[in-house]
């Protein structure tokens, strides 16, 4: 895939199933470091882990001007969520991206449950902006 392979050097997998060997190889093969922060649909802890372990590894390769993609199986909720974390993150203000009826993802699923409050997350990624 040439949006893949044309210049990525950093992966972010959130999705719940790891990489095939045969994968994780090609992208070994292509230069690209990958990490693998699984995220289930379902509640749980695992959502605000999983974001405690990648947004350091994000900001690194950020700003060591690295390409990267963060991925799950459908790309609707888990990888946006990660995304407009690392916005946040880095501006220190919520990515408008309206998701069913809330101003974002991350902000959905605080409000569901599958991460703690918002505020509570917020403090969460902004201690993560000097690691």
């Amino acid at each position: 895939n040439p949006y893949i392979w044309g210049g990525v050097q950093f992966c972010v997998n959130v999705s719940e199933k790891a990489y095939s060997y045969e994968l994780a190889q090609a992208l070994k093969q292509h230069g690209i470091v990958w990490i693998f922060c699984p995220v289930s649909e379902e509640e749980s802890e695992q959502w605000l882990d999983s974001l405690v372990s990648a947004l350091p590894k994000m900001l690194v390769a950020y700003k060591s001007g690295l390409k990267q993609v963060v991925h799950c199986d459908f790309g609707n909720n888990r990888s946006r969520t990660f995304v407009e974390a690392f916005h946040f993150l880095l501006k220190g203000e919520h990515l408008a991206d309206e998701y069913k009826g809330c101003f974002n993802h991350l902000v959905y699923n605080c409000f569901i449950g599958h991460l703690p409050t918002l505020a509570e997350t917020e403090a969460v990624i902004r201690s993560l902006a000097n690691i």
